[in-house]
This record gives structure tokens, sequence and C-alpha cells, in this order.
């Protein structure tokens, strides 16, 4: 995958040009046109860039301030010598397929997301049905949709029904249909999802949820494409390709024997698996800046640290809804949400444990010996190393952060970069130059 930051240079003659960073060391000195006499070097951090200049003081400059060494400011301009640069994230190019016209893509830049919306293509150009597997908030009923849209029944109509809003009492009728007077409140016939997405799609969501007279139904229809409608003697046909999602194991529901194992085997013809959010960093990344842009905001880093170590519950759907919160709650007159701005996860969190509605260390039950050693391996994970950042994560001393590490075996390759939740605290001086200094 390409880089995620392009730097914008302005040449001392006026002239604008943008480069592509690699996520490799840079001497800066390289691709500027006018010569500088100490070398100025961007280093790779924390999905960032580090720069560091060996030479004169007065060599580089944020605004009217003398700048040594430091994170680069995002969307900041920085000069050096007469020429200005700015690093700036840049679109994420990804191997994803066109979507069809109309409908809501389905967006990832991790290898593992790439893959479940290459696969989902082409299943969509087979006739078989389609078994949808994630979490809740994952983007099944998005998947589903992109399915229709890729397919030979793109031109019929597409019609969700989710089984698990729907009581057991109306279950039937919205499903096959019924004719009038075949129950109180039945006014006039009506068509059920299977006959109203005839020559097109329909999408079972939460499939789970059907009792098993209703799965048997499903699963004479899907033998023979035979509709009764509630009240009917009369069998009609319908030509409809069925998909379907549930968040639930239906593979264990299936072994423990409350969904029928026949009808599994005809809706999982072909299978989709979404890995949840957590699992997917890069997708975290991607889809907040996103999100971010679309609410005419950016994202610092520290911020990007902080929804990464959550671990996204509700996956897609509450991460958007959490970026569309911070910027509601934040100064108008401030485009960038900082780490201060989620501070309602930390809330999220941990009321979700107390209710025991998430375990976010794992499905069993850990012994604290477990627990620690999985907290300091998560937080040397999204500190990339850095030893002063992962105690930061934790809450503890870097003392206390070596004693656990000791206690556990626990190596890794040390940075030798400051810690980066005092990046953005610049001391910045007209007199002076700005120092950084590097913490081993």
């Amino acid at each position: 995958m390409e880089s995620k930051w392009n730097i914008e240079i302005t040449d001392p003659s006026g002239e604008k040009r943008v480069l592509n960073l690699r996520n490799s060391p840079l001497t800066i000195n390289q691709v500027l046109k006018e010569e500088i006499p100490c070398p100025v070097e961007l280093t790779p951090f924390l999905g960032s860039f580090w720069l560091k200049s060996t030479g004169a003081p007065d060599t580089v400059r944020v605004g009217d301030h003398y700048f040594i060494d430091g994170q680069i400011p995002v969307e900041t301009p920085i000069t050096i010598g007469n020429t200005k640069i700015t690093i700036k994230r840049a679109p994420i190019e990804t191997e994803l397929p066109e979507f069809p016209k109309g409908y809501t893509p389905w967006l990832a830049a991790s290898e593992s997301g790439i893959d479940v919306i290459t696969k989902t293509k082409k299943i969509a150009k087979t006739k078989l049905s389609v078994y949808i597997a994630g979490e809740t908030g994952t983007g099944k009923e998005i998947l589903a949709s992109l399915i229709h849209g890729w397919s030979e029944n793109a031109s019929g109509p597409f019609i969700p029904l989710n089984c698990g809003a729907l009581a057991e009492s109306v279950a039937e009728s919205e499903l096959f249909g019924h004719t009038k007077g075949s129950f109180t409140g039945a006014h006039k016939d009506r068509p059920g999802a299977l006959l109203q997405a005839h020559g097109g799609t329909l999408f079972l969501d939460e499939i789970a949820d059907l009792s098993h007279d209703l799965q048997a139904k499903l699963l004479r229809f899907l033998e023979n494409g035979e509709v009764r409608p509630v009240g009917s003697d009369r069998i009609l046909h319908s030509k409809t390709r069925i998909v379907c999602a549930t968040h639930k194991p239906l593979r264990q529901l299936v072994i423990d024997g409350k969904f029928r194992r026949d009808l599994y085997y005809r809706l999982a013809s072909i299978s989709i698996e979404i890995p949840p959010l957590r699992a997917r960093l890069e997708d975290i990344d991607f889809l907040s800046s996103e999100f971010a842009r679309g609410c005419n905001r950016t994202l610092s880093h520290p911020s990007i640290i902080r929804l990464r170590g959550y671990e996204w519950p509700g996956n897609v759907r509450e991460l958007k809804h959490a970026i569309e919160r911070a910027s509601t709650m934040a100064s108008q007159f401030d485009p960038t949400l900082g780490s201060e701005h989620f501070e309602f996860l930390n809330e999220e969190a941990s009321s979700l444990s107390e209710n025991g509605k998430i375990n976010p260390l794992g499905s069993r039950m850990m012994t604290m010996k477990e627990i620690e050693k999985a907290m300091v391996m998560r937080s040397l994970k999204l500190a990339q190393g850095h030893r002063a950042t992962a105690a930061k994560l934790l809450g503890v001393a870097r003392s206390t952060l070596f004693d656990m590490m000791k206690r556990h075996g626990i190596r890794g390759p040390r940075m030798s970069f400051p810690d980066p939740t005092a990046l953005t605290q610049y001391q910045f001086s007209k007199k002076h130059a700005l120092h950084s200094p590097i913490r081993q």
C-alpha cells in the first residue's frame, strides 16, 4: 500500500510541487531546489514524520519561530531556507473495486478489509445464496446491497428485512404475505418480502431470529421457489436471490440445534466473514479520517492513537458516531480534533465492561496475570515499542512498566523518539530555537 502522506513544496520561485512521502527516512535536502548548508532529515514516527535539523538553529522555522527537532505539525507550513513545505495526509490508495453508482461504498484500507470487498464483488456475479457473518456495525447490509448492485439482478428490487425486529405473530406475514381477512387487521391482500423482491434480492438480516417453523417454510422456498401467503390455498412463485446475515455465531447455533442444519447449508452456499474493526487498525485510521473530513475536521496524532486503543464493540457504526459526537462538541474555530475530544470513550468502555456487554480482553475469564500481560503487550503495540508512551497509555511510571515487562518476560525493540503526547506542546521562542530532547 502506498504512503499515507504527501509533502507539498513551495519553491523560492513560487512554484508548487507535491511529492509522495515513503515510509522511510528522507534527507529533505534531496528534494529541495535550493542549497541548504546542513542536512534536514525526516524520519517516520507513529504514523507521521519527525524532522531534525543538524545545522544552524535558524535553518528551519515554524512561522516566526525556529525549529530544530520534533514531530512535524500536520497541515502547518514549515520554512526551510527560503522553501516552504507542508506535510499533508494523502488519500489512501487502495485496491478497492469500482462501486456501482448510487450505492453506499464499503470502504477499507486494511488487507483483510480489501479482501472482503474484493471477494464480495466476485460472489455477486454468481446466483448462489450468500451468508454474511460479522459483528453489529460492521456494514453487513451495505455489503448485501453491493452484492445486489454488482449482480445480474441489479435492475430488480433490493428488499431488506430485519428478522430480529419482527414479532413472531407477524413474521410469516412479513415474509410470505397474507390475504384479506386472514387475521385481525388484514384489510387487504399484501405481498410479503419474498414476492416484493421477485427478480431482485432479499436481504434477511438477523436470520438466526427466525422461528423453527419459519425456517422450514423458508427452506421450502429455497428448494422450489414456492410462496404461500397466510390464509391462502394458492401457491405463488418468486425468483429471488437470498442474502442473509447475523451477528450471532450461526454455525454454533446449528451445532446446538437452534438453527436448521439443512437451511444453513442452503443459505450459506457462499460465506463472507467481516473481521471486527478492532482487528483492522489501518481501517480505524482510514475511516476515522474519512468521517472527520465529512465533518470538516482533521484528527491529531494523539487522537488517532486513542481511537486505535478503543475496542469498538459497535464497530464502524460506533466509530462514525464517535467522530460526529466529537465534532459537535468541539469548538467550531478548531478544525483539529484532539485526544481530549474523545474522553467520552473512556466512559463508554467502563459502562460496557461493568454491564458485562463486552470483554475487551477476550471471550473467556482471564486471570489477573493474563490481563496484565495483555495490557502491556497492547500498550507496546499501540506505542510501536516506545516505552514512555506505553507507560502513559497504561497510566503507570516507566519504571513500573519495566517491572511488568520483566515479570512477564516481554522483550521488544526500543524507540529513540520522544513521547508523542508531548509532541504538540512546542515551546516556541523568537530568540531561541526549539529543542525537544531525545530520550532513550
